[in-house]
């Protein structure tokens, strides 16, 4: 039996990776291109014309979201576990962190898989508000914002818990990238309160497909740190 079998906080750790893996595949730009070439939804002109062309099937990335949430739930959790006594302080806030980027962005998977397909399914002129502020459709929607300044807090979480990475190279590598996740997640937030619609646009298109290359690139490096750590202490 491995010591990541044995160990539960690695275990935990290396789960959360994996699901957080999957999260990142099924709701980023894979799940994204899947939808497009099953049941796309034109580019944005109006609520009218987004309920008319609205399918279940454009919720799945959404779906694959919560998986993601989860992965970095167990992640952060796992980290603060391993975490040396000095840097337990600066994990329970990336914990804090965490929870506070979990609860904002669950919010908006709840709206996109639950509230805005009821809305859709029963389309009324009344509801053209509340589609517009809520639809990530729309470039002007209160859940970009949500969803921007969310990930610049899950980017202030992965600064704080990447100090607990410094074994090994690779180790060293995962703190990097965790570093990197929370400089261009905060950039964002900033970025985006300049200009909401900026998510949409070119640059905003462009940065959503490095960005997922890059936390897909460090929960691959978050999961091997710690199978490395479990099979240093098995030796």
């Amino acid at each position: 039996m491995t010591t990541s079998t044995q160990d539960p906080d690695l275990r935990l750790g290396l789960t959360g990776a994996a699901v957080n893996i999957a999260g990142i595949l099924l709701s980023g730009p894979l799940g994204v291109a899947l939808v497009a070439l099953i049941h796309p939804n034109p580019a944005w002109q109006s609520p009218r014309l987004w309920a008319e062309n609205f399918h279940p099937v454009q919720t799945l990335p959404f779906y694959g979201g919560f998986l993601l949430l989860g992965g970095y739930l167990l992640m952060m959790s796992a980290a603060h576990r391993i975490a040396d006594e000095k840097y337990k302080g600066a994990t329970l806030v990336a914990l804090l962190f965490t929870a506070a980027f979990a609860t904002l962005i669950f919010f908006n998977y709840f709206s996109q898989t639950t509230f805005l397909p009821a809305l859709a399914q029963n389309y009324s002129p009344e509801y053209d508000a509340f589609i517009t502020s809520f639809s990530l459709n729309s470039p002007q929607s209160l859940c970009w914002a949500i969803e921007m300044w969310g990930y610049a807090l899950l980017g202030a979480a992965t600064c704080f818990a990447a100090p607990v990475f410094n074994r090994s190279r690779t180790e060293k590598i995962t703190a990097g990238l965790m570093v990197a996740n929370g400089v261009l997640s905060i950039a964002g937030g900033f970025v985006t309160a300049a200009d909401l619609s900026w998510v949409l646009s070119v640059p905003g298109l462009v940065s959503y497909i490095l960005w997922n290359g890059l936390v897909l690139g460090m929960a691959v490096f978050f999961w091997v740190s710690l199978k490395q750590r479990g099979e240093v202490s098995r030796n």
